[in-house]
């Protein structure tokens, strides 16, 4: 049974995320939607338009995926088929070129019926079966994609005008709870490696956490007395970000934004043993 409190608490963040992007993109040059190849995201290989096409789609599917789930329904959206990663770009293509300059209104729009009907939600209904790309969920499983998804990908976008952005401080809680689970949908095999290699995050919290990997898996866990192979010296934000794939450590290292102290190659290696995250991929 999913936590009532929790996905309340979840659609509190979705509203206030939605709420900033939408202030963002309001302070943005037309140019961000007239030209939109001259401007990259933080979101490998899409541009700023892609991202706001993308959560557009999204808050569509998912609104229609409950509305549907509360009727009973956990069938497929209609029209839909496995895409190939080619093929989602295609689309994500096609979807930004038909919004076109009124890319800023439907964002508003599709954020506006999703957070209604969330809202809206009797706690019972969080229960609810419901579909996803990646197979039949909880409707208090697709709330908390939807609270990633805007988690990140504000961050996206702001990155392509900041290259110092941070994460929303709204979605750092959240994120930090999902982190293992997202290293464990990222972790590929650590090739190569002879012995157990740790990674130590020393955060300006005065927290610090250690990611041990070795060829068949990893930990992430509050530090311990054992010595570190390396540390790198972050802020939270940053440290959600290095471990998402978001931020990479070689080229952050170099502009001072993360300092490292130990066998720097190991740190390099991060993106080597932990991929890129799809939505079929979460579970």
């Amino acid at each position: 049974m999913p936590d009532a409190s929790r996905a309340k608490e979840n659609i509190g963040i979705i509203r206030a995320l939605s709420n900033e992007t939408a202030a963002f993109l309001h302070s943005l040059p037309d140019d961000v939607w007239r030209d939109p190849e001259r401007f990259a995201s933080g979101c490998q290989n899409w541009k700023v338009s892609d991202v706001i096409s993308h959560l557009i789609d999204h808050a569509s599917r998912t609104t229609l995926s409950i509305e549907r789930a509360i009727r009973g329904n956990s069938a497929p959206l209609p029209g839909y088929r496995p895409l190939t990663p080619e093929e989602s770009d295609e689309q994500l293509i096609e979807l930004r070129t038909a919004f076109d300059e009124d890319m800023f209104p439907e964002f508003n729009a599709s954020c506006l019926r999703l957070n209604r009907l969330l809202v809206g939600l009797e706690s019972n209904q969080y229960d609810f079966d419901a579909w996803h790309v990646s197979g039949v969920r909880s409707v208090a499983r697709l709330i908390e994609y939807r609270t990633l998804e805007l988690a990140v990908h504000v961050w996206d976008v702001k990155y392509a005008f900041d290259r110092n952005a941070s994460l929303s401080p709204s979605a750092i809680p959240f994120l930090i709870g999902w982190l293992e689970q997202w290293l464990r949908t990222s972790f590929r095999e650590a090739d190569g490696l002879d012995s157990p290699v740790r990674v130590r995050f020393s955060l300006n919290t005065s927290d610090s956490y250690d990611l041990s990997v070795e060829s068949g898996g990893f930990t992430l866990e509050s530090s311990t007395s054992v010595d570190a192979d390396v540390t790198l010296a972050v802020s939270v934000s940053d440290y959600i970000l290095v471990l998402m794939g978001r931020l990479p450590v070689l080229r952050s290292a170099r502009r001072g934004r993360i300092q490292l102290d130990g066998n720097a190659e190991i740190a390099y290696k991060l993106a080597e043993w932990f991929g890129s995250v799809h939505a079929s991929d979460l579970a």
